[in-house]
């Protein structure tokens, strides 16, 4: 029988398949390399359930854990702890990021301050969501049997890191030459 984690690992595979097409098609609209094209939203609809039940097995595995550890998992706790904290913080921030695109879409003719509100949501939640995998991806490449030993565990999370990062400027990157085209 297949673990709840592996489900939810799955999950968060689908998750990243999906945020990967939304975030490679937003970032060459802001780039101003394609139009846009409502393919958008429908993209960001298909990444909604797997989400809904990446956080349902997510808080069952959360509190179930918590009731079983101790103190002796501190780093494991951290990392725990973390993903609770940035999750809670993608909920919020792809709440506003859905609302605010809701009433004021792109290229709709909004004001300077409602551009700097989707700046500062869309950057929000880039970075909550970088937080997020830089705990969540080693953890399910850990749970698929990819990495045996410590030091592999702390190699993959350093280079995981080091993409993350790349990744998180290319979109900061994108985000600035939208909002600063729209306003030149």
């Amino acid at each position: 029988m297949i673990s709840l984690r592996k489900i939810n690992t799955l999950m968060v595979i689908i998750i990243i398949i999906l945020l990967l097409n939304h975030a490679v098609l937003s970032v060459l609209h802001l780039f101003g390399i394609i139009g846009y094209s409502p393919s958008f939203q429908i993209t960001g609809r298909r990444i909604f359930y797997p989400i809904v039940v990446h956080i349902i097995i997510s808080l069952y595995l959360y509190f179930k854990d918590r009731s079983k550890r101790g103190n002796r998992y501190s780093g494991l706790i951290k990392d725990t702890t973390q993903q609770l904290v940035t999750g809670i913080l993608i909920v919020v921030f792809v709440s506003l990021h859905i609302l605010s695109y809701m009433f004021a879409p792109l290229n709709s003719g909004y004001d300077f301050w409602m551009r700097i509100f989707h700046f500062a949501v869309d950057n929000l939640l880039f970075i909550s969501l970088i937080l997020h995998l830089s705990v969540s991806i080693p953890k399910f490449m850990m749970s698929l049997g990819f990495l045996d030993g410590k030091d592999e565990y702390a190699n993959f999370k350093h280079k995981n890191n080091c993409v993350l990062l790349i990744i998180l400027i290319m979109l900061i990157l994108a985000e600035i030459v939208y909002n600063l085209g729209g306003v030149l």
